[in-house]
């Protein structure tokens, strides 16, 4: 078997094989639909001869980890048409992929699974949850009350405008301050911009923006309006602003549509902080989500990446990892002024030992040492190993957001 990219002879293949995957309610087609061709990201394939058995998408995105930027690719677009499933192929151009990854020196990756028990077994873990909001326009209206309260004066501040792709860059700026305190927030490029947040193969989005009394851009909401049976829905796939005046005054546009929908939906982090702003919690509906999931491609790699400021110390880690061979092994970790080195050893005994998706997690900072041993499968025995861990990997605030 051989994995490669797709060639260009094979892309109308590649795209049925995504359709039927993830849309098969639609049919069989023979075109595409234009949009469908501009997607961005570089498609790979498991052939066996000419026969092509499974296919996904690679995206190069650089990500905030650990307050340094790094290369973590994400995988997207993964799917096998029926008549090649359950024959271990996608497993293949995972560890293909990885390889390709580690080939490439990234150590870090990322996905938003179709189903996260697959995905742990193949070494992912989950990087962050976060939350789903529903409601009516009305249970929004405090955002009116606050916005004026804060612009100290008799109406809110500033004005809403709808913004096009060519203002991309004031968006971004906005996007930069509103992820600032979030590990894996992406950096976005101009070509994600234009052909993921203000275009869509499905139905193009309305983006607005908010502009304070200065002129400057401090918010903005993507969104499209949905006909369902219980009445038109504004689903919110994007709320970014760079401080909570901003926000307010986002909520407040979107309050604004009470007289022309029945429900708005935003998303946030897991804190349920919306709970606390309404005035009547019960009027909101959220609900807590799996967000994506992430793996380390290459354990040494990764741990050797990173700066340690108050560690320090020495220990055997064992690592098993179902597709990385050069991950399954025992490597001896040692810290020294901040910087660690990590090689492989022939140590029979390992002071901890842990599979790769709980130490996936472990690493970027969705777990804590405490954390990873309840609910993953790290095994710490030495209480010397323990203290090491937590000050090489204290939790972060760890949120991803964009969709891929």
């Amino acid at each position: 078997m051989d994995y490669r990219p797709i060639p260009d002879d094979r892309t109308e293949q590649f795209r049925s094989y995504l359709r039927y995957a993830f849309e098969p309610e639609r049919g069989p087609r023979e075109d595409a639909d234009e949009d469908e061709e501009d997607r961005p990201g570089d498609p790979r394939g498991l052939f066996d001869g000419d026969d092509l058995l499974c296919v996904c998408r690679h995206h190069w995105f650089r990500a905030r980890q650990r307050g340094r930027w790094t290369e973590m690719p994400g995988l997207s677009a993964v799917a096998s048409p029926p008549e090649h499933r359950r024959k271990g192929h996608v497993a293949r151009l995972l560890a293909a992929s990885l390889e390709e990854y580690r080939d490439r020196g990234d150590y870090l990756t990322a996905l938003w699974a179709f189903e996260h028990p697959f995905y742990e077994r193949q070494g992912w873990g989950l990087a962050n949850k976060y939350a789903e909001y529903e409601c009516s326009p009305d249970a929004l209206a405090f955002a009116r009350r606050e916005a004026t309260r804060i612009s100290d004066s008799e109406r809110p501040a500033g004005e809403f405008r709808r913004v096009e792709a060519d203002d991309w860059a004031a968006l971004d700026s906005v996007l930069a301050a509103h992820d600032e305190r979030f590990d894996l927030a992406i950096d976005r490029t101009e070509e994600w911009w234009r052909t993921r947040v203000f275009e869509s193969w499905r139905s193009d989005p309305y983006v607005y923006a908010w502009d304070d009394e200065t002129g400057e851009t401090r918010g903005y909401v993507v969104y499209r309006v949905e006909d369902e049976a219980g009445g038109k829905k504004l689903a919110a796939a994007e709320l970014a602003h760079a401080d909570r005046e901003a926000r307010l005054n986002l909520l407040r546009f979107l309050a604004n549509h009470d007289s022309q929908v029945e429900t708005v939906r935003v998303y946030g982090t897991d804190d349920a902080r919306l709970l606390d702003e309404v005035a009547d919690p019960a009027a909101v509906d959220c609900e807590i989500k799996p967000g994506p999931m992430v793996r380390l491609v290459d354990v040494p790699a990764a741990i050797e990446a990173l700066e340690y400021p108050g560690a320090d110390g020495r220990f055997d880690l064992a690592v098993s990892d179902p597709l990385a061979d050069w991950n399954d092994r025992r490597f001896r970790v040692e810290i020294e002024d901040g910087r660690a080195t990590c090689e492989m050893v022939d140590s029979e005994d390992a002071d901890a030992e842990v599979g790769v998706a709980t130490l996936s997690q472990l690493y970027v900072g969705y777990h804590s040492v405490a954390d990873a041993e309840a609910f993953g499968d790290l095994d710490v025995r030495s209480s010397a190993a323990r203290e090491t861990l937590e000050a090489m990997f204290p939790p972060r605030e760890v949120f991803l957001p964009e969709n891929f």
